[in-house]
């Protein structure tokens, strides 16, 4: 946790310096994910689910050493499955990186970028379905969460940055419970906790 905090204070230093010592660019981006869970136990299973985000962003770049920030807020969209049953994440996110540059000046060029994301569930946050055993299954979405991103890219030119990031959960998603009527008219409940972890591929187009 202080890492992150440390991140998120040089992030802020750098948005913060004078204009003159700084190049800030506004644009838009968008792109893929895919997201996988995982349980803490092995009682529940999920597979591989696509989604989407989109959202401005803005990026800072500082004339020494190619080292910059960026920050971003994103409407994202992520495709959850638990036990075969989709679950549908409706999210406001923001991811807040530090980047290091290097290439061909402004053209072209690589970047690596790795910092923390701030999600917020703007969706529904409660799921309940019956499974193919007969158990009652519900899964209680978290109201906001925390992750890491890690992530590198290229620039092709001033206006045009693709990119990929690998999204690692720092807290629980959510939890699933599975009720099962036993002997005796009692019932049997099941619970495990997740975190899901999620690929992104990404374009963005700067003013």
């Amino acid at each position: 946790m202080k890492k992150i905090f440390t991140v998120l204070f040089v992030a802020a230093v750098m948005v913060a310096m004078p204009a003159q010592a700084q190049l800030v660019k506004f644009g838009v981006r968008g792109g893929l994910n895919v997201s996988s869970m995982k349980f803490n136990e092995s009682v529940f299973e999920s597979s591989n689910k696509a989604g989407w985000f989109i959202g401005p962003t803005l990026q800072v770049s500082l004339p020494i050493g190619g080292l910059g920030a960026d920050i971003s807020a994103f409407y994202d969209q992520k495709n959850l499955e638990v036990n075969d049953e989709s679950v549908k994440q409706k999210s406001i996110v923001v991811p807040v990186n530090v980047r290091w540059k290097f290439g061909l000046g402004s053209m072209a060029g690589i970047y690596l970028a790795a910092g923390p994301q701030f999600g917020f569930n703007v969706g529904d946050d409660y799921f309940s379905w019956t499974d193919m055993h007969g158990y009652n299954d519900t899964f209680q979405m978290k109201k906001s969460n925390l992750s890491l991103n890690l992530g590198a890219g290229a620039y092709i030119t001033k206006h045009v940055e693709v990119g990929f990031a690998y999204n690692i959960g720092l807290g629980k998603t959510g939890e699933v419970n599975a009720l099962s009527l036993i002997e005796g008219g009692n019932s049997n409940t099941t619970k495990d906790n997740t975190k899901a972890n999620t690929w992104q591929i990404s374009a963005a187009y700067f003013f």
